[in-house]
């Protein structure tokens, strides 16, 4: 099977979507299938590619870089079975529709509503903005989403969760597959625990939290309650995004007991979580999170939102605490209980182990695999 991968990350970009399409890609290729790739990353890889890859530089303007996009994959989708899109949606699903390729488009939340928070044009909560109507330029971003979900033939959602709200843009429901997420590759713990609190400058419990630092995150509402938290715990953020330079401001204004790592490596998060004392995760929305499984995987404590993407990994009180989102006291309150009693947190992470099986890079590999043939067939 010839198969055409198309991202906006790739390494050397780190992260778990960089790491998954590459994966894949590679996985697909030692495989004995003809692989390509079309990606957009900041530098070039130091390691000689396997396999053809095109890569666009995300320096050049968007007009530009959407352009070359729709070209290359246009241009080797000719030579291909099937395209699998992990972002670069809307020129990948257009120059596939337009060269008659089949493609398999893997959507993992709702960009519109996503891309509305970030430019501050709606406070609303992802559900609440399924059905809401706005201004023109939030419609236009919706419309362009919708667009290119119904024009690839197939997609793939991390959960059940983003399966319905795919389903609510219009898109029927037999082509809407869900493959949960996995862990990459097998994780292993690259740095000790008190290695790792010397370099933070830590004596204390440490309470962490890794995210992309986005609004829908709220990274800042735990940087207020962080003095809250018993035992003289330290909150130890970990990831980079566009909101940092607002929460470091906020820490200093707070005199919260707080420590930015800033991005690391992939391969480090798992020793970050299993040198805490509590993992909290403060978010408004998920659709399979990524940071959960490694959490639980490492066996740290989770407290976190009970919101609907959560809800398919966590049962409250079983292998986590969940608490309403936008609830601070019950927020600290549920991290306090773990702080205080550390055999109550060590028996939550123990059953969060349980069922990790289901989420293995061969499971995930091999569902997409599968939909890959039945794509081209």
């Amino acid at each position: 099977m010839r198969i055409l991968f198309v991202s906006n990350l790739f390494p050397p970009d780190i992260g778990g979507p960089a790491t998954h399409i590459s994966r894949t890609a590679e996985e697909m290729y030692v495989n004995g299938h003809n692989v390509r790739a079309v990606v957009c990353c900041v530098a070039k890889s130091e390691t000689k590619d396997q396999y053809p890859i095109k890569r666009i530089s995300r320096h050049l303007p968007v007009i530009i870089r959407f352009a070359l996009v729709f070209l290359w994959v246009f241009v080797w989708s000719l030579r291909s079975d099937v395209v699998y899109i992990n972002g670069l949606e809307l020129p990948a699903t257009l120059a596939s529709r337009i060269s008659r390729t089949r493609s398999l488009l893997k959507v993992v939340g709702d960009f519109s509503w996503e891309y509305a928070i970030r430019h501050e044009w709606t406070d609303d909560g992802i559900d609440e903005f399924q059905n809401r109507r706005y201004s023109f330029r939030v419609e236009l971003v919706r419309w362009v989403q919708r667009a290119y979900c119904r024009m690839a033939n197939d997609l793939i959602t991390p959960s059940k969760y983003v399966c319905e709200l795919v389903e609510g843009w219009g898109v029927p429901n037999h082509r809407v597959h869900v493959i949960n997420n996995s862990l990459a590759r097998s994780p292993k713990l690259v740095i000790p625990a008190d290695m790792l609190r010397d370099k933070l400058s830590i004596d204390g419990p440490i309470v962490i939290t890794v995210a992309r630092l986005y609004s829908w995150k709220k990274i800042d509402e735990l940087i207020r309650i962080a003095n809250q938290f018993s035992c003289g715990a330290t909150l130890v953020i970990v990831g980079d995004g566009p909101e940092r330079k607002y929460l470091e401001c906020l820490a200093e204004k707070c005199a919260s007991r707080v420590v930015f790592t800033g991005a690391i490596e992939q391969s480090e998060v798992v020793s970050y979580l299993a040198a805490a004392d509590v993992f909290v995760l403060n978010t408004r929305y998920e659709g399979m999170s990524h940071v959960l499984l490694e959490a639980r995987w490492a066996e740290t404590p989770i407290v976190t939102t009970s919101v609907k993407g959560n809800l398919e990994l966590l049962q409250h009180e079983y292998n986590a605490l969940l608490v309403p989102f936008g609830c601070n006291r019950k927020l600290y309150a549920a991290v306090n209980s773990i702080l205080k009693d550390p055999e109550k947190g060590s028996a939550l992470a123990k059953r969060a182990k349980d069922g990790m099986e289901h989420y293995s890079w061969k499971r995930q590999v091999r569902e997409t695999a599968e939909l890959l043939a039945s794509s081209y067939l």
